[in-house]
């Protein structure tokens, strides 16, 4: 009874402790030109505003939407004085309680960016944006606010961005009293200078601008420049037209602004959705960034019976691979990435069926998360041909009791960057793979049976239909699409193909933004992890086979960090079988424990080498 209550307060207080390991890393703060949305106030401030809404769902591990957020920032920066018409926000959806937001918008991959228009309800998922540079986002915006305006989607707050057609005269009618100048700007078909220009200064109250292409007679010599031209009116009928005024977009706001002495001071806003006060109150409360882009079965692990499964860690040394990251990431695979879609069905359906299959078959998980990741897979298989995200969620606190236990967040150890959105997710879900790949030749790679590319082929399924970094998720299938059926042909080329694929990673990722200054990437193994692996500055592949099954076999594996799940007691005839199938375990794991002779050339089988002669190094991460 007593293990029981102690594994579910483990359970509660994980579940809230996750959510601030990842908040921790988020990629925005106070000092951004934007909103920070989080699942409270996310449907309170964007459903029913007047304004729009364009809106990045991210993913503060995800090494592209670090990549990314200095360019949204960019992109805040630059549209900031648009939010009388659109509002530019940020949610993350790494957060634990961000999950079912983000799966109502059905969110598939990170980046992702949305479009809300006026009066959005519940159930508008909204309009997905693929541009990604500041300047094709903006005209994005310009292209999005002007379809929906034009078919009265829009709101009445809105500025007009619909071309004037009349005469100049009746530019005036419709015009609110209060303002005392309209400045039109006669600009190009298929130009946003015009455009944007009006959504620049639209929250200037004593002036209106409109943009018209010039299609009347008198306008046909403004229409001749080359750059966009300038009519300024005021109610008097006093008039000045300055033909080719401005070749940009900035020079001819600053022309207007100069003409009517209009400074960014006089806005009612200086951030985006706050007043000034509220601006300043929230920057001494959250502080100033820095505006810078963060046992398979219960016989295979050597637990004395009846201790605690953290009991057993190993032999220690620099840079250990750790269980906590193994299940972090998993963890992290299904109570994020997968419950998060809205409807799994199809392809995605039996990648996930297949990816939690080999989970099962060959991770190395103490007896409680096995247990776990063994009913959620024969739920997942006995749902028919689709499910719902959102009862895959609710499932899983059912799968849970004192023998079924999936932790939902511990503290990174391997993983652990120097900041929180370095290193985590990504490094764990990477050493979640050559963790299965070994142990499935370890396991059964001597079997007449055995596939050598089931592995492979579970992880390219949940990588394509479900991590969450859509850039990373392309790289990794254009990667297997290029040799991995083709170059995988006996146990050990899985193994090999894995590892160099990963390499092929950490070359194309170093100096990225997304790599953690402490921890660059580099060829993995190194010289000094590894120095029987190095031909002068060539690896040895079979030196590198041999290192691999030593460092990821699930003996080798540490156990520290871990959090205590206490273990059923076992009775006297279970104690007897455990012990009887450990032997028979051991004796199986002799005969796998091998390079395979064929494939790498080797004269003789050559046995793992002892743990302490390895340094191993984890800059692959």
């Amino acid at each position: 009874m007593g293990g029981g209550r102690s594994v579910f307060l483990l359970l509660f207080s994980l579940q809230l402790s996750s959510s601030f390991l990842f908040s921790a890393g988020s990629l925005y703060n106070s000092t951004d030109e934007l909103v920070i949305l989080d699942h409270n106030n996310f449907h309170p401030t964007v459903l029913g505003t007047e304004n729009a809404w364009v809106i990045e769902f991210y993913n503060s591990w995800c090494g592209h939407c670090i990549h990314f957020a200095p360019t949204w920032k960019l992109f805040a920066k630059d549209v900031r004085d648009w939010q009388h018409t659109i509002k530019v926000g940020v949610i993350d959806c790494s957060v634990d309680d961000a999950i079912p937001i983000c799966r109502e918008y059905e969110i598939m991959g990170y980046p992702s960016i949305k479009l809300f228009t006026a009066r959005t309800s519940k159930g508008d998922i909204g309009t997905s944006m693929s541009s990604r540079t500041v300047e094709e986002m903006g005209k994005s915006l310009v292209d999005f606010l002007v379809e929906k305006q034009k078919a009265n989607n829009g709101s009445e707050s809105w500025v007009n961005l619909q071309p004037y057609q009349g005469s100049l005269p009746d530019i005036w009618k419709g015009v609110p009293d209060s303002v005392e100048h309209v400045v039109v700007i006669v600009d190009h078909k298929g130009s946003y200078i015009g455009k944007s220009v009006i959504l620049d200064l639209g929250g200037y109250t004593k002036i209106a601008v409109r943009v018209t292409e010039g299609s009347g007679d008198d306008m046909k010599e403004l229409r001749a420049a080359s750059n966009p031209s300038v009519i300024f009116m005021d109610r008097n009928g006093q008039k000045e037209v300055v033909k080719n005024a401005a070749a940009t977009r900035e020079d001819l706001k600053a022309l207007i602004l100069k003409k009517y002495n209009l400074s960014r001071s006089m806005l009612p806003f200086s951030k985006a959705g706050m007043s000034k006060e509220e601006g300043l109150k929230k920057n001494e409360v959250e502080g100033a960034g820095d505006g810078r882009p963060e046992e398979i079965h219960s016989d295979k692990l050597n637990y004395e019976d009846d201790l605690p499964d953290t009991a057993y860690t190993g032999s220690e040394r620099k840079d250990q691979i750790y269980m906590v990251d193994i299940e972090n990431a998993v963890s992290y695979a299904i109570h994020h990435e997968v419950v998060q879609h809205k409807v799994i069905s199809g392809e995605a359906l039996k990648a996930l069926q297949d990816f939690l299959e080999v989970l099962v078959l060959y991770l190395p998980a103490r007896p409680a998360v096995h247990e776990f990741l063994s009913r959620l897979h024969r739920y997942i298989t006995t749902q028919g041909d689709r499910i719902h995200g959102e009862k895959i969620a609710e499932n899983i606190k059912t799968l849970q009791d004192q023998e079924s236990v999936l932790p939902e967040q511990q503290e990174w150890i391997g993983c652990k960057g120097s900041e929180p959105k370095y290193r985590g997710y990504p490094c764990g879900l990477w050493i979640t793979f050559h963790t299965i790949t070994v142990n499935a030749v370890l396991q059964d790679g001597n079997n007449v049976n055995f596939n050598p590319k089931k592995t492979l082929q579970a992880i390219h399924g949940y990588v394509r239909h479900f991590f969450s970094c859509s850039y990373c998720s392309k790289h990794f299938q254009e990667m297997y699409a290029l040799d991995a059926e083709s170059s995988v042909s006996v146990a050990d080329d899985g193994i090999i193909w894995l590892w160099r694929g990963h390499n092929k990673v950490n070359k194309r990722l170093h100096g990225d933004a997304s790599e953690d200054p402490q921890h660059p990437k580099e060829s993995f193994p190194s010289h000094s992890a590894c120095p029987t692996c190095w031909d002068g500055s060539q690896l040895k592949e079979k030196e590198v086979l041999v290192y691999l099954k030593s460092i990821y076999s699930k003996r080798a594996l540490s156990f520290k960090g871990t959090q205590t799940i206490v273990a059923p007691v076992m009775n006297r005839q279970a104690k007897i079988k455990k012990v009887i199938d450990s032997h028979r375990a051991e004796k199986g794991r002799k005969e796998v424990l091998t390079v395979n002779k064929k494939r790498y050339n080797m004269e003789e089988e050559q046995p793992l080498r002892p743990l302490h002669t390895w340094g191993f190094n984890s800059t692959d991460q």
